[in-house]
């Protein structure tokens, strides 16, 4: 880099070389196949996500019956909800449509979820309603799929240049343009010739 590139850096700039070469570091595995990666780490997000709904129905009927907090049963099932709905919402984005604002929307909504798995889990790990044991459970799972979440985070934001595509590439929307094209240049020749 020359000295005028350097005077033009933003701290923005040297911040994300430097968090850039730190994950490249961490990800120095995953480089050889990032997409295949990607994908692999939200299989096992989804993997947890799931078993985090489960227990989130066992946690809502643990508290119900025993008298738990009403707040924290509404907590736990808005929880498990949310993370189904993240499921789906990140399978579409990955599979299907993996443009630079759906990508960038996915990793602000796994922050957003993550930071609300921890507040969970100091919440649920302190509650002494209930059953002692699922209540620690819960909190565990939370943690853990706070770890889960952060990692696939962390992936993601890596790996993003090999999982972006135009919005003219993703699926079905560049077919549409292409026929597009081909009918409005039929319609030219249709429209010389007459």
């Amino acid at each position: 880099m020359s000295v005028a590139e350097e005077s033009h850096d933003t701290t923005y700039d040297r911040g994300v070389r430097a968090t850039n070469g730190f994950l490249s570091k961490v990800f120095v595995s995953c480089a050889g196949d990032p997409k295949g990666s990607v994908h692999r780490a939200w299989g096992l997000s989804l993997l947890f996500a799931v078993l985090f709904f489960v227990l989130s129905v066992v946690e809502m009927i643990n508290l119900q019956t025993m008298g738990g907090s009403k707040a924290l049963v509404l907590a736990a099932v808005w929880t498990g909800i949310i993370h189904l709905v993240l499921g789906v919402l990140g399978t579409f984005v990955l599979k299907r449509f993996p443009t630079s604002f759906s990508v960038g929307f996915l990793l602000g909504v796994l922050v957003v979820v993550a930071n609300q798995n921890l507040i969970l889990f100091g919440t649920f790990h302190a509650y002494s309603s209930g059953n002692a044991g699922t209540n620690h459970a819960f909190a565990n799972l939370m943690l853990g799929i706070f770890l889960v979440l952060a990692f696939f985070a962390a992936i993601l934001f890596h790996f993003r240049k090999n999982i972006v595509v135009a919005a003219a590439d993703a699926k079905g929307v560049g077919r549409r343009s292409e026929k597009l094209a081909a009918s409005s240049v039929d319609y030219q020749q249709y429209s010389e010739q007459t």
